[in-house]
């Protein structure tokens, strides 16, 4: 079923149309990822999708009472809540939905067929935000995306930035929903972070929308693939991988028909020209008419503009010597101590990723590897005469006034327009773009700034923090590009997976205070902290069943309880006990059956499974009754 439609939208932002025609299709169960260069109109067409605002021609025309959750809809945050407590209440849709159903439940117990059919369309959206579970949900999900325990009883009004974002998202992931839209989940999540959020997505009982740049999230979670482009949405089908081969068979095919069709036409042209006038003129005036009616095929536009970026082509250092060697550093963050007896090393001519989960000090130390601040403790050493290039993902180094060109300029007033003008294309600024001011600049315009201003410089290491936020997936691309050109040495803080794995010679992970070297890449890294998890799991595990053994071994049998007289018809209360057992295992058959795609398709079968749920839940409500009466 249809959940909403766009049907021709136009939207403009001063002369120039953004959308000129775009038209989509969301329908339940839809895993869609968006993508498309920075400023196509990727966020404004999901905001007209959600509603949040208006097209000023076209259509949108969503399903009735359809629910949808996106983070223009999410409350301030004033002192005085706790994080847990800011998204248990979230907007409030989960707790006056949730008294909705109990409204419903009671009365389908009384046969009400009305009520039968307004649960069924509500189901999904309430168990999309964790259903009568919302708490357990709540703190799955604020764990998952790298919020721990303690985190959950900070005000929400100390937050940083980053914790604010994730904050919003968990709000996102748990508000009662037909249709989730997300516009760049990922951008302040660590890798484990991300990889929750995957499952989560894949796992959502509704339809999903995200607008991304991180292609290995695409990857996993996309069903189908929509690239704004040129005011008007194309659909692909698969994921970010299908997307790439769909489109550049496409553009080959284009090309071919376009060829094919000129060379037709300039032959049936020069057989005019011939014959005009001739005795074959009333064949030529034929073939005349017949190409005036010719609708001609458009020259292939081509792929999307790519950043083309030089990180230079000349460094310093010998390839396997160190560049950098620390020895027993302590981090800290103000009084809070990050890390403590950290070695790391970074060699000539290698990419070291820096990764861990956020809050670990991640950032701090790579501020140290550059110089920008000193560690605390331990020691220290750089080559000699090592040209450093900083890149911070608060683009602090940007100035608050001036324009575009202005801001490139101040590095070397002594350069000429023309080249300033140039090297500024190469990071698409072009026209008028270079007198934008500074401060109008959108974040993937700003980063593409802070590149443009790092790659005037020479730079035998580069210290990257997070440079692909913000940026779309062409200027990913560029990036990578740029980053495996690069002949000099690379210290990188990213969350994109797929950057890591094409770049990466080698991973130092932080987590717990300490520093951990993988020589083998991202792979290993993964797996062998995969496999520590999965041991720490199992242990905890072993622990709660010897735990729970040793609390059983000190209980009576239950059948002393019984025969001492306390209980009266033993038997009765033991088939009642069954009784509430297997209730509870009907009906997690029954709601593992709706999340079936070919049961959720057949609105009979959906509507018997519904009615099944509501006749079991109501019969085991009767039989809790019973027993805590007994």
């Amino acid at each position: 079923m249809t959940l909403v439609t766009l049907d021709k939208i136009t939207r403009s932002f001063g002369p120039y149309p953004i959308l000129d025609g775009l038209s989509l299709r969301v329908d339940e169960g839809d895993r869609i990822g968006v993508i498309g260069d920075n400023g196509a109109g990727k966020t404004t067409m999901v905001r007209i999708l959600a509603g949040s605002d208006d097209p000023e021609r076209g259509q949108r025309n969503p399903r009735k009472a359809l629910r949808i959750a996106y983070g223009e809809q999410m409350p301030a945050m004033p002192q005085g809540s706790t994080v847990l407590e800011f998204v248990l209440r979230g907007n409030g849709q989960h707790d006056a939905l949730a008294s909705r159903m109990r409204e419903l439940e009671a009365a389908m117990a009384g046969g009400d067929e009305v009520a039968l059919r307004e649960y069924g369309e509500l189901q999904t959206a309430f168990e999309a935000g964790g259903g009568y579970d919302h708490k357990h949900q709540v703190e799955a999900v604020l764990g998952g995306i790298g919020f721990p325990v303690a985190d959950l009883q900070k005000d929400v009004s100390v937050l940083s930035g980053g914790e604010k974002s994730r904050v919003q998202l968990a709000i996102l992931m748990t508000t009662p929903a037909d249709l989730l839209i997300l516009d760049e989940p990922t951008n302040h999540l660590d890798l484990q972070g991300i990889e929750f959020v995957e499952g989560f997505v894949k796992r959502y009982p509704g339809a999903v929308v995200v607008v991304s740049h991180d292609r290995r999230f695409l990857d996993a979670i996309a069903s189908a693939i929509v690239e704004v482009s040129d005011g008007v949405a194309q659909r692909y089908k698969g994921n970010f991988s299908d997307y790439q081969k769909q489109r550049d068979a496409a553009l080959l095919a284009q090309a071919r028909q376009y060829k094919s069709q000129r060379e037709y036409f300039e032959k049936e042209m020069e057989y005019i020209r011939r014959n005009m006038a001739g005795q074959n003129s009333t064949q030529a005036k034929s073939k005349l008419k017949r190409l005036q009616r010719l609708q001609l095929i458009d020259k292939p536009k081509g792929k999307r503009a790519q950043m083309r970026l030089t990180f230079g082509t000349t460094t310093r250092g010998q390839q396997g010597q160190a560049a950098i060697e620390c020895e027993n550093l302590t981090v800290k963050a103000g009084s809070r101590t990050l890390i403590t007896g950290g070695n790391v090393r970074v060699y000539f001519g290698e990419v070291t990723a820096l990764l861990g989960r956020n809050g670990a000090g991640k950032t701090t130390l790579l501020k140290i590897l550059a110089d920008v601040t000193a560690p605390a403790g331990g020691n220290i050493k750089r080559a000699h005469n090592l040209r450093i290039g900083y890149f911070s993902q608060e683009k602090n180094d940007l100035p608050d006034h001036g324009t575009v060109i202005e801001a490139l300029r101040m590095l070397d007033v002594t350069v000429d327009e023309g080249t300033l003008r140039d090297h500024l294309a190469l990071f698409l600024f072009c026209g008028d773009d270079v007198e934008k001011p500074v401060s109008e600049l959108s974040g993937g315009e700003k980063q593409r700034l802070s590149l443009a201003r790092m790659t005037r410089a020479q730079f035998d290491l580069l210290c990257l923090d997070e440079p692909t936020n913000h940026l779309d997936v062409a200027g990913t691309e560029g990036l990578e590009q740029a980053l495996k050109e690069f002949p000099g040495t690379v210290v990188l803080i990213t969350h994109d997976r797929k950057l890591v794995e094409e770049v990466a010679d080698r991973v130092a992970w932080v987590e717990d205070g300490a520093i951990r070297t993988f020589d083998q890449g991202l792979d290993q890294c993964l797996k062998v902290l995969a496999d520590e998890r999965a041991a720490v799991r199992a242990a905890e595990s072993a622990a709660k069943e010897r735990e729970a053994a040793r609390a059983n071994a000190d209980k009576p049998p239950p059948k002393k309880a019984i025969e001492s007289g306390r209980i009266r018809n033993p038997l009765l209360f033991e088939r009642l006990e069954q009784r509430i057992m297997d209730l509870e295992g009907e009906i997690e058959q029954v709601q593992a059956a709706m999340l079936d795609p070919e049961n959720y398709a057949s609105a009979a079968r959906m509507k018997e499974l519904q009615a099944s749920e509501a006749r079991k839940k109501a019969e085991l409500a009767e039989a809790y009754e019973q027993w805590e009466n007994w």
